[in-house]
């Protein structure tokens, strides 16, 4: 492995990933501060807030990880490189988790420290758990599609569902366990995500196998 190589293709996808979305994911989790009341928070109103008000900015983010080729028109430059392009799409779903755990953590760290009573390591988890969930359905529903707004509508479908389904045909894999005491259901959700993650990326390797050949023969 090239060491140097894959720091600059690292490196390249963060200056390709577009931080707007993040800055939007704070600017709307600080809207959610100003119309809750601080004085009464306390940990169940924080698992709301993670679970249910919070989760659907993953959607968001990660609906684009593999259409920014289809948005800037450079999938047949993409396609006909050598390098794996499962590794782009790898390089791209770290940067956007780093991101996503920034935000969750920019959100309730600094409510530890102002005094307020909660586990947040169990919030934070579990937020992420199924910020991530959404996030990856999201990007998959985006690929298959090619089609930003499906990836985008059936999760949040799926969001509205369990809102107001409150569980009761997902059980286990409850999307807002924390709010009713199942925390082994987030470590569940956290597992299919990144299982799919890694099924996900073996199929984006297969099919751009598959087009790397076919724009080679091509090019002859």
């Amino acid at each position: 492995m090239d060491i140097s190589l894959e720091r600059k293709i690292f490196c390249s996808n963060i200056k390709i990933i577009s931080f707007n979305t993040m800055a939007l994911a704070l600017a709307y989790i600080g809207a959610i501060y100003l119309m809750i009341n601080k004085n009464d928070l306390s940990e169940y109103s924080l698992i709301f807030m993670g679970e249910q008000l919070i989760s659907p900015i993953g959607i968001v983010m990660f609906v684009r990880v593999v259409l920014i080729e289809d948005e800037y028109e450079i999938s047949e430059m993409v396609y006909s490189k050598v390098y794996p392009y499962w590794k782009t799409i790898l390089y791209r779903i770290i940067i956007i988790s780093i991101q996503l755990f920034l935000v969750l953590g920019i959100s309730f760290i600094p409510l530890k420290f102002v005094g307020i009573d909660f586990h947040i390591a169990n919030i934070l988890f579990g937020s992420y758990a199924t910020t991530l969930y959404l996030g990856v359905i999201a990007m998959i529903l985006g690929y298959m599609t090619r089609e930003i707004s499906v990836g985008i509508l059936a999760p949040f479908l799926y969001y509205f569902f369990e809102m107001f389904s409150k569980g009761r045909f997902t059980k286990g894999l409850y999307l807002f366990g924390m709010g009713v005491g199942n925390y082994i259901g987030k470590i569940k959700l956290f597992s299919i995500a990144i299982a799919a993650i890694i099924v996900f990326l073996f199929i984006t390797n297969r099919n751009h196998t598959k087009l790397s050949r076919y724009y080679s023969k091509s090019d002859r």
